[in-house]
């Protein structure tokens, strides 16, 4: 997520030059750049969807960037749908599995704007927050790896039912190989009209 970080750091940059700070003086925005297309629009509705549902703080800045640096938004939207895939992928896995990656995509968030913040400008307030978020993130990565030794546990439990059913099918038809062989020589036989 390196990646992720320096983008939403240039998204928090480009909005502040684009004069989502109070001081800067509402004449002094750029003006909106034609949109050139160069991303998917299903693609860019699938992270639109995630960014509204489990990422409202970014929201703002895409929609700035998407006016007035179309080049930058079409590649935040790219680095964004890695993380709309990683939760398209958990939904398939079930509704935990799903909750506990969009926690740790929100920890990720979190801690990729607070240090683009921070880069601009160092603020106690901001630094408490990332060690919070940081938290968040290591706390939700413990419990993705604990549900997934679960996971992990029952199929290996599942697998060893199965196994042990196909250990016992095999000892049957060994026990029973001798009986087996005769009585199918007999039906054999039968059929070519022999007995």
């Amino acid at each position: 997520l390196p990646r992720l970080s320096t983008l939403l750091m240039t998204i928090l940059l480009a909005a502040q030059t684009l004069g989502t700070d109070a001081a800067t003086p509402a004449d002094s925005k750029p003006t909106p750049q034609p949109v050139r297309r160069t991303v998917d629009q299903e693609l860019e509705r699938s992270v639109l969807r995630m960014v509204e549902q489990h990422l409202p703080e970014i929201k703002v800045l895409l929609d700035q960037l998407r006016r007035y640096e179309p080049n930058k938004y079409d590649a935040a939207i790219r680095s964004l749908a890695k993380s709309s895939r990683r939760l398209q992928m958990a939904k398939k896995r079930g509704d935990q599995a799903f909750e506990l990656e969009v926690q740790i995509v929100q920890a990720q968030s979190s801690i990729n704007l607070l240090i683009a913040k921070l880069t601009v400008r160092d603020n106690p307030k901001d630094r408490r927050a990332l060690k919070q978020a940081n938290r968040r993130l290591h706390e939700a990565e413990i419990e993705r790896a604990r549900y997934e030794l679960a996971q992990l546990q029952s199929r290996l439990e599942r697998m060893q039912k199965q196994v042990t059913s196909a250990k016992k099918r095999l000892k049957d038809k060994e026990s029973f190989l001798d009986l087996k062989i005769e009585k199918g020589f007999q039906t054999y036989l039968r059929k070519s009209g022999h007995h």
